[in-house]
């Protein structure tokens, strides 16, 4: 009996040209986002590629130069000298800290287009290049990338409304409904049925097109990554599924059937997380950043006006670093009080960074613990994180960058010390500088360092917590209907 149903709706559906359409632009669509998300990642990895390159081609020039660099007779400027400590240290040097990107992070594009995901490093104050964003039209930000998780979070759902709204009205309204249950098909059994064959038709064309997007076009995506995904899909698809079922249960018109759902949409995927957004945002709201560059800018004054205090405490903290003069004080050079003053301004201004940063965490928090109110924000957190450009994993790499930074820092002031000491950058009257750097594969390097993550296992979970509860009331709201069915009520 139940699969005589099932054939029966197959058939129908077969014979509806509205349906073959559905499908046709589910697999267009599908197919458009996975592209933009390939290109995303394409245009990402180009990225870190020429960064890579550049840096590696510092390093053979720097290598292939030394010859002509140790015969040059001519007056050199330090800061334009690529053998210098300190043109290298402060203006010349080419070296990068990148994030690259996972391989399925054609899901979705998310925040990593605002974000940075690269820097040049140089010996400067973190604020100098801390902050930096891709410059991009305004509008693009606004409208954002048509991807994977685009698609699934806000299209799926109204396609699977449009085929699932009308679900058991046809039998009921030809009277066929009463027959079927008198046979012995409770009404779940029939509209269960009716719901997953005509999800099917959406939500498989959408899973081959992306997962054999995922498969084809990136490399080094495990079976896991994919599996996810697919579970996900098919958690926040059942989701919606119960959603149609519960809505259908009170045995109302198709048009108020239709009606609730489109409400129901609009209210979990487009006002929840905007509410939640804004909430969140009112109770940690971060200080201005224009104050915050005003403030910037009286602390990088204070620093240069008090040098000396600067200094006293700079060569107090690193006493290994102060070369005695005759006086018995420390010999300062430019150099050294340039990076006194960096480490100063990074200390005068921690305070304040530490604001905007306990804000953010703080919101991260609270986005985390909200998100179970919205389908819609499960599955974009789920989602993020699958695909690597998550908050989090941002956060782990501006942590690691900023760890960069004060090992960089801390290599050159001691290497240029000790070239002060040695006397490389004064060897004679009229003479250039010695040669202080003649390798930069000496420089520390950035790595990136994954973080384990959380995966999205609980979110499926609580996805299908809160299908099981839908579909469950939807039961108990159809069994009433086959019980008055049993006791001669009529349907």
């Amino acid at each position: 009996m139940n699969l005589i149903i099932c054939l029966c709706e197959i058939n129908n559906l077969l014979r509806e040209r509205f349906l073959w359409l559905l499908i046709g632009i589910t697999v267009c669509l599908t197919m458009l986002a996975s592209f933009n998300g390939y290109q995303w990642v394409v245009t990402h990895n180009d990225v870190i590629d020429n960064t890579q390159q550049e840096q590696q081609q510092a390093v053979e020039d720097l290598q292939q130069g030394v010859a002509d660099r140790q015969s040059h007779n001519q007056p050199i400027n330090w800061w334009d000298d690529q053998y210098d400590l300190r043109g290298q240290a402060f203006y010349l040097m080419i070296n990068y800290a990148t994030k690259p990107p996972l391989p399925g992070a054609l899901l979705t594009v998310g925040q990593s287009d605002v974000q940075p995901y690269f820097f040049r490093m140089l010996v400067n104050s973190k604020q100098a290049f801390i902050n930096q964003y891709e410059f991009v039209h305004p509008l693009i930000l606004l409208i954002g990338k048509f991807d994977l998780a685009f698609l699934i979070i806000y299209i799926l759902p109204l396609l699977l409304i449009s085929v699932g709204f009308n679900a058991l009205a046809q039998e009921k309204e030809s009277g066929l409904l009463r027959l079927l249950m008198l046979q012995g098909l409770s009404p779940m059994r029939l509209l269960f049925n009716q719901l997953v064959i005509r999800a099917s038709i959406i939500v498989f064309p959408l899973l081959f097109v992306s997962v054999s997007a995922l498969l084809l076009l990136t490399t080094g995506i495990d079976l896991l990554t994919v599996s996810l995904f697919g579970v996900l899909v098919l958690a926040y698809s059942l989701f919606w599924l119960a959603l149609c079922a519960f809505v259908i249960s009170y045995g109302k018109t198709l048009a108020y059937n239709a009606a609730v759902l489109v409400i129901a949409w609009l209210s979990l995927v487009i006002i929840a997380p905007t509410i939640l957004n804004t909430a969140i945002v009112a109770a940690n709201s971060a200080p201005s950043r224009i104050e915050y560059v005003d403030l910037l800018r009286d602390k990088s004054d204070s620093v240069d006006k008090s040098s000396s205090k600067v200094m006293a405490q700079f060569f107090q903290d690193h006493p290994e670093l102060a070369n005695k003069n005759s006086n018995d004080k420390p010999a300062t050079s430019y150099s050294t009080k340039r990076i006194a003053k960096i480490a100063a301004l990074e200390a005068a201004m921690l305070p304040y960074d530490d604001i905007f940063q306990k804000v953010l965490m703080d919101q991260q928090r609270d986005a985390q613990r909200l998100s179970y109110f919205s389908p819609a924000t499960i599955m974009q957190s789920a989602l993020f994180n699958l695909s690597g450009n998550s908050s989090k994993r941002h956060q782990d790499f501006i942590e690691q960058v900023l760890s960069y930074h004060k090992r960089l820092r801390y290599f050159f002031q001691q290497q240029i010390s000790a070239a002060h000491q040695r006397g490389d950058f004064n060897p004679c009257a009229g003479c250039n500088a010695r040669i202080t750097l003649s390798d930069l594969t000496n420089i520390p390097q950035f790595t990136f360092q994954e973080q384990t993550s959380g995966t999205a296992w609980s979110d499926t979970i609580i996805l299908l917590f809160f299908s099981v509860i839908l579909f469950v009331l939807a039961s108990v709201r159809l069994s009433l209907m086959n019980r008055s069915q049993s006791t001669g009520v009529l349907v």
